[in-house]
């Protein structure tokens, strides 16, 4: 589900919602929102007699997405059958069965929940625009095989474990030099700072 509305190319609002089914997991669905948020600076009365802005917006969002990538079975238990055996009555040996994984029907998604705040500004007719993001990402419920103790008989399982955040600022200055019909000269700068951190394990 997705909705948009504007009013006079001001302020703009944006919400979706999503619910995904994975098969890889005993509860399979998993619910996602999302919603964004801008405002057009230079469409306001006090900017337009300004005329070097052409463009200056203030944006926000946020939004949750999931991950499910496991194998299609690693809930279940399963079984593993050896191939020695014995042989009772001269017939063929057929080994033994045994439990070589342990279940977790309590697997479920990955969660990463993401806030942005950006400012974006054109100025002479937008030949130089500069943005500016700053972004936080925290992911939940890290799908991860995890160490069982030995006295399980196991020697690991997939869980939902750990916390971890990346969050950083980046900024990206755009320029138009030259622009004629013969000659174009346009000039890129980007510059990031992230920093990751391990928050539960």
């Amino acid at each position: 589900t997705r909705w948009d509305y504007t009013y006079k190319s001001k302020y703009m609002l944006s919400g979706t919602f999503r619910a995904d089914g994975s098969s890889k997991f005993k509860k399979p669905w998993g619910y996602f929102p999302a919603a964004s948020f801008g405002w057009n600076m230079h469409q306001e009365a006090f900017m337009k007699n300004i005329s070097v802005i052409s463009n200056s917006k203030i944006r926000a969002s946020f939004g949750i997405n999931g991950n499910d990538r496991v194998g299609n079975f690693d809930w279940y238990a399963r079984l593993t059958q050896t191939p020695n055996g014995y042989s009772f009555n001269n017939g063929t040996p057929i080994g033994s069965v045994h439990v070589s994984a342990v279940e977790n029907p309590d697997l479920k998604w990955e969660k990463t929940t993401s806030i942005d705040l950006g400012y974006e500004l054109g100025l002479f007719k937008n030949k130089i625009e500069f943005t500016v993001d700053l972004y936080r990402k925290t992911t939940r419920d890290l799908l991860l095989s995890a160490p069982l103790p030995p006295t399980s008989a196991f020697g690991s399982a997939f869980k939902n474990i750990g916390k971890l955040s990346n969050e950083g600022i980046e900024f990206t200055l755009n320029t138009i030099n030259i622009q004629t019909k013969s000659f174009s000269w346009q000039s890129n700068f980007n510059i990031a700072f992230n920093r990751n951190k391990v928050l539960e394990l």
